[in-house]
């Protein structure tokens, strides 16, 4: 059984979804609210990617979707592709706080693949193609545009007075 698991806000979870999750026989969990390590992956990349080039300025209308989803495809490439980070390898506790040792190498996402033994030299392939299709100059100028773009639309089509409601 497929199995889903969204955070708790009224804009993941709401009886239209539920309807559809449960005739599409997929099985939706649910977080606690305020608990944010019940989505420590969701909230990861929400504080370190989607709130870093996103901003945390509210996107209160629809014309903004199809801009933010523009965003994406430009910057999941450039991040998996030409962002290097160091893997956590190791949690231990310290005079009762936790220490996080890393890696001593940062890699790329797209790196960290084709190192694993276990994905297929098809996939790799296919990857190796779609990382010489990009140039990270011209990736991250296009996420700037669309960033400009994104603001741009929120400012024109969103709301003005933050109390109104949508």
């Amino acid at each position: 059984m497929i199995e889903i698991h969204p955070d708790t806000g009224g804009e993941f979870i709401n009886w239209h979804m539920k309807g559809w999750c449960d005739s599409q026989n997929i099985h939706m969990s649910r977080s606690r609210p305020y608990h944010k390590n019940d989505n420590m992956h969701v909230e990861e990349i929400n504080g370190h990617i989607i709130r870093r080039y996103v901003g945390y300025k509210r996107l209160d209308c629809i014309e903004t979707v199809q801009a933010l989803n523009n965003l994406y495809d430009v910057l999941f490439p450039y991040l998996n592709h030409f962002i290097a980070s160091r893997r956590v390898i190791e949690k231990i506790e310290v005079n009762g706080k936790w220490k996080n040792i890393y890696k001593k190498v940062a890699m790329t996402p797209y790196r960290r693949t084709l190192e694993k033994k276990d994905i297929s030299s098809e996939v790799k392939s296919k990857l190796t193609e779609e990382y010489a299709k990009h140039n990270p100059m011209i990736l991250q100028k296009e996420v700037a545009r669309l960033q400009v773009v994104l603001y741009d639309i929120q400012k024109k089509h969103g709301l003005t007075n933050p109390n109104q409601t949508l």
